[in-house]
């Protein structure tokens, strides 16, 4: 969370002055979504902490643009959830040192676990391939298993129920303040995937163009886990994953920490 004071700061304001524009400011939509929201359920930080993860439901970067334009600047895709932890964690009675804090404590844990995930990994290595095989054949890109919440691209499963963000049109976000039902259910593929992560604790997968992400824990932009790549090359220019750190653990995997 590099910046971290000045990007608050930037956000405020165009909290503060963005209205004053006359094109649509999808961010304060999305801001103001979720303030509300968060108010109405009581939302704790723990629980905003893991809807808010990389790829869950109130993550809020742009999936396929490395910049956005706000205020009349641009700020690359993950600046943007630096601007809603800011902002929150005010919320939540943070201070900003705490704040500020929590990216490199959470890098720090990532480091920090590398060894007892790696032995996990190694332990479960034929889960995985199976995983990976799965996922490459699939034509989906994004998979998400959590708590009462799953993911299939765009199609969101929570408590027995599918839905998905009505998406504006010109908006660069992958979530809006509008939501609707979807009358499908996953396949038994995607079914198998999900519950092929929940075996192996991976929360989040996300396939490229190159190879997978398997997303272990996350904050804001921030996450660590195992990458695969069939041709045993680590990938580095992903828009999503500034890759910190990175080890080769079998063939074609490596353990990843992302910031």
């Amino acid at each position: 969370m590099k910046n971290f004071s000045i990007i608050l700061f930037i956000f405020m304001s165009i909290v503060a002055f963005g209205q004053n524009k006359n094109e649509r400011k999808f961010d304060l939509e999305i801001f103001d979504y979720l303030n509300k929201i968060t108010d109405q359920e009581y939302t704790s930080v723990e629980a905003y902490l893991i809807n808010s993860k990389p790829f869950s439901k109130w993550d809020m970067r742009p999936l396929e643009s490395k910049e956005v334009k706000a205020l009349d600047s641009i700020y690359t895709s993950s600046q943007i959830p630096n601007f809603i932890w800011g902002a929150f964690s005010d919320k939540y009675k943070i201070s900003i040192e705490e704040a500020m804090a929590k990216a490199n404590t959470f890098l720090g844990e990532g480091a920090k676990n590398q060894d007892n995930l790696t032995n996990h990994f190694k332990l479960n290595i034929e889960k995985f391939d199976k995983l990976s095989n799965l996922i490459l054949t699939s034509t989906n890109k994004i998979f998400l298993n959590q708590k009462n919440l799953q993911r299939i691209d765009t199609i969101f499963k929570e408590n027995n129920l599918y839905w998905g963000y009505i998406i504006p049109k010109g908006s660069p976000y992958p979530i809006s303040p509008e939501t609707k039902k979807e009358h499908i259910k996953f396949s038994k593929q995607q079914d198998q995937i999900l519950n092929l992560l929940n075996e192996l604790n991976i929360y989040s997968a996300v396939k490229t163009t190159k190879g997978i992400f398997y997303l272990v824990d996350g904050f804001t932009d921030n996450s660590y886990g195992f990458y695969f790549n069939e041709k045993g090359h680590i990938e580095e220019d992903h828009l999503l994953f500034e890759i910190m750190k990175s080890e080769k653990i079998a063939d074609n995997y490596f353990y990843y920490i992302a910031n």
